[in-house]
């Protein structure tokens, strides 16, 4: 278990694996934000958590990892950056499905430390070249790009070029990342996917619902053409 000094009336908290997948479930991302003297065991527990991405759990927990290396940057930027070494060395290991969920988490990274974008954002985007690695990659440059666009925009071309791949998945988080991007070179690629009745699991606000390749293409063509949704 881990200690935290971060408890209310100053007592001493333990956290557990346990007790994180609790946090998490309850989405109490400040508790873990806080635990000032246990940050690289919690980032361990939390990628440790992120690999099954059916689970709400799982995205949770790709989400507070960004949260958290946000928080810790500042006071200990050696843990957040010894973490992203991990997960490269993770995904460049022949360890099976253990990488995966890498490029977002990496995402999530970014997303929270604008200092690191210059030296990782490249390298996720390189990462689209790995076929079961694209789909994360559209939803990391999605998400950097809902926060700062003008990281990613170069990409757009890349993203664009997934809106008619065979993965619904991989169609659904480019037609996604495109819309994030104001990519306004992908609107007549949308509209010929506008109907598109495939299912892809979606997170958003702390929740994964099931969308429709379609319905998320719409979304991104009301934030390209507004005029005209």
């Amino acid at each position: 278990m881990l200690k935290s000094s971060s408890g209310k009336h100053g007592e001493t908290i333990m956290f557990s694996k346990k007790m994180v997948v609790g946090l998490l479930m309850e989405k109490r991302y400040d508790e873990l934000i806080g635990c000032s003297s246990g940050g690289r065991r919690i980032l361990s527990m939390l990628i440790s958590l992120s690999y099954d991405k059916k689970d709400v759990i799982s995205w949770r927990a790709m989400e507070a990892i960004g949260l958290m290396t946000g928080a810790i940057f500042g006071t200990d930027p050696d843990i957040v950056r010894n973490t992203v070494r991990r997960l490269l060395w993770m995904i460049r290991d022949e360890s099976g499905g253990i990488g995966w969920s890498v490029p977002e988490i990496l995402g999530e990274i970014v997303r929270n430390n604008h200092e690191l974008s210059v030296d990782i954002a490249p390298v996720i985007a390189s990462f689209h070249e790995e076929k079961m690695l694209r789909a994360g990659v559209m939803w990391a440059i999605g998400r950097i790009g809902k926060v700062n666009a003008g990281t990613m925009e170069y990409l757009a071309p890349v993203v664009i070029s997934y809106l008619d791949a065979p993965d619904p998945a991989l169609r659904g988080y480019a037609a996604w990342a495109a819309g994030e991007l104001g990519a306004v070179g992908a609107v007549d690629r949308l509209e010929k996917i506008k109907n598109d009745a495939d299912p892809v699991p979606f997170y958003e606000e702390g929740e994964l619902n099931e969308k429709t390749v379609g319905e998320i293409a719409t979304r991104a063509l009301a934030k390209l053409k507004p005029e005209t949704h």
